[in-house]
């Protein structure tokens, strides 16, 4: 012979109502936009970082390269593909700058055969800020601030 089960009797049922969910996923999606915003002003900073070094780097190489084969190299900016070329008869190298990053007034800029270049400053504007190279290519670095 079976023994029937017993239901359980439950008199208070404890849940969250339809007005705490509400308002716990509210601050959830407050906190989760806040994180987004911030991680987005990051990206653009660290992008602002990563171009300066490599414009930069990329500076340095060509002023050895010039140095090491005796020729002088033209560096020449081109705005509206953002884009450098360093180039002379027999180097060629080109640097394609993130579309956020721009820079401004840059003029054509000549490295000598010796790896020596006039002291300039190049300015670099994004949207989360400005950094700037200083070219002291006598010296044969570029210094960043």
């Amino acid at each position: 012979m079976m023994v029937p089960l017993k239901k359980p009797i439950r008199k208070h049922v404890r849940a969250f109502t339809l007005l705490e969910t509400m308002i716990t996923l509210i601050i959830f999606a407050g906190l989760l936009l806040l994180s987004v915003v911030q991680l987005k002003g990051y990206r653009d900073e660290l992008i602002l970082d990563n171009t300066s070094r490599e414009l930069r780097s990329t500076i340095e190489q060509a002023a050895r390269v010039s140095t090491i084969r005796h020729e002088g190299i033209t560096i020449t900016y081109f705005p509206v593909s953002k884009r450098l070329c360093f180039k002379n008869k027999n180097y060629f190298n080109k640097l394609d700058l993130d579309k956020s990053v721009k820079i401004d007034d840059f003029p054509k800029l000549e490295i000598s055969s010796n790896g020596i270049m006039a002291p300039r400053t190049i300015t670099l504007i994004s949207r989360k800020g400005v950094r700037k190279i200083k070219l002291q290519m006598m010296w044969g670095r570029a210094i960043s601030d």
